[in-house]
């Protein structure tokens, strides 16, 4: 029996999981938790690297004497830049650095919208690590021109971790660089904005052994040998594994975190200009799988009004108390009113002050403001909904199906009103469960990987023997 620990790194916290297979099922143990956060350091949006990195090495060193492998998922787009020594150059960058816009400008003036997105089947965002790497280029121009390879979030841990600069298709998936046709980065995107191909690693796909501790950059590993394997690296990719859209097309998934993610499988890249304005994205998965889909806002405004509102009131708010505030009035025939964009800019700044922006919001639209402090988790949780509902009819109108069946992953999942909601607003059977789907999958490649699983359908079953999923209709 085989040990594996998977690093599963969101955007506000991160997890160490244990997992193993036993009796036929998937046990798995939290064996550590870190909230970090996005700081401000040298004008820029950086990520505590320093604390993430080393919270992972001690992890790791705890526990190298019952884990055979380690593997890591992180959230899309960012990276870290190195030199040709193999030094990190400066602390990676964070999506919410607004000055990303400015490299998302200069792409659009030099290929535009639509040429990029047919290049590379992407949604266009700011954050997309194209416009990031150009913005590099513009504000910190000694940087870049020190930059000997650029490695995706998950890549850049391995490295640490192992010594191996590696890329794993899935999170470059998310980059806006690479052609999903070819798996590889975009000869367009390379020569219209003068970007080396060396810059890059070679890309590989999931389940990959790609190294081993005692070969790691940091000195409290290497005394250690533990594998490191490279696993669908970015977390949704990781997630959706674990949906009953991975093996059929006819259910939807929702992965619904910080960040939102809602689409469907399909059997190629859709890169269409009909996508294209619709907004939607395209993602690789397991064994090259594609995924179509639309980046939401999820539970980042959600969870920030609760952070502050806790602040005001001085005490914890349990999301218990919550839901049965919101559930005590709902009303499944009653449509909603007075929702906001989750897509406005405003409702993603990192320093957002959630109750004032939604009422300058409701304001600017006639809305009238809400007295209740608790009826803003009603707001949201209803502005969230109605936006599912719309990425839902444009994915019916694109691939011509209709979907009765929507499988709910991450965070969002626990909540039974923004389930109820789901159910009753799109009129589908909703599938709520696994919670930590991104760890589960990263487990799971690395139990294949290692040969404790026959195959990935083995390994689900045995997953979802150990957390158990709720169905509504």
């Amino acid at each position: 029996m085989k040990k594996v620990l998977a690093i599963d790194m969101g955007a506000t916290s991160i997890r160490g999981i244990i997992g193993y297979i036993e009796e036929g099922r998937i046990v798995n143990k939290e064996v550590m938790r870190m909230s970090h956060k996005i700081e401000e350091k040298n004008g820029r949006m950086r990520w505590e690297w320093d604390r993430i990195i080393n919270c992972i090495a001690d992890t790791i060193c705890e526990h190298a004497d019952e884990i055979s492998s380690v593997a890591v998922d992180t959230w899309g787009v960012d990276f870290g830049i190195l030199d040709g020594e193999g030094e990190l150059i400066s602390t990676p960058i964070a999506y919410r650095d607004e000055r990303h816009s400015d490299g998302f400008m200069e792409a659009l003036e030099a290929l535009g919208e639509e040429s990029i997105f047919l290049n590379t089947g992407n949604q266009l965002m700011s954050i997309n690590s194209l416009y990031q790497l150009l913005a590099l280029r513009k504000h910190s121009k000694k940087e870049f021109d020190k930059t000997d390879k650029v490695l995706m979030m998950p890549d850049l841990v391995n490295y640490m971790l192992c010594g191996v600069k590696s890329g794993e298709e899935t999170i470059w998936s998310t980059s806006q660089l690479l052609n999903l046709k070819s798996g590889k980065i975009s000869e367009k995107i390379l020569k219209t904005f003068g970007l080396k191909e060396s810059l890059f690693p070679d890309i590989h796909k999931p389940g990959l052994l790609i190294g081993n501790t005692k070969n790691s950059k940091i000195k409290k590993l290497k005394d250690k040998a533990v594998d490191v394997v490279s696993v669908c690296s970015h977390d949704t990719a990781s997630a959706v594994i674990l949906t009953e859209s991975f093996t059929n097309q006819d259910t939807m998934f929702l992965s619904c975190g910080t960040w939102s993610l809602f689409g469907v499988k399909v059997d190629e890249a859709v890169i269409s200009k009909e996508v294209f304005e619709a907004g939607l994205t395209n993602e690789l998965g397991l064994n090259s799988t594609t995924m179509l889909f639309k980046n939401l806002t999820g539970l980042y405004l959600l969870e920030k009004y609760k952070q502050q509102l806790e602040e005001k009131l001085e005490r914890k708010i349990s999301f218990s108390e919550i839901s049965e505030y919101v559930t005590a009035s709902y009303n499944k025939d009653k449509d909603f009113t007075g929702l906001i964009d989750m897509e406005d800019v405003r409702f993603s700044k990192e320093d957002i002050k959630a109750r004032e922006a939604i009422d300058e919001y409701l304001k600017e639209k006639g809305y009238k403001v809400l007295g209740n402090d608790f009826e803003y988790f009603r707001l949201i949780y209803e502005s969230m909904v109605y936006k599912y509902l719309s990425v839902k009819k444009l994915i019916e109108g694109i691939t011509k199906k209709k979907y009765k069946k929507l499988h709910v992953i991450g965070g969002g999942a626990r909540s039974e009103f923004l389930c109820r909601l789901l159910c009753d607003k799109l009129e589908m059977e909703v599938v709520a469960g696994p919670y930590e789907a991104s760890a589960l999958g990263n487990i799971l490649v690395q139990l294949l990987s290692l040969g404790e699983v026959k195959d990935i359908e083995s390994a689900k079953e045995a997953a979802f023997k150990s957390e158990p999923i709720r169905i509504l209709n």
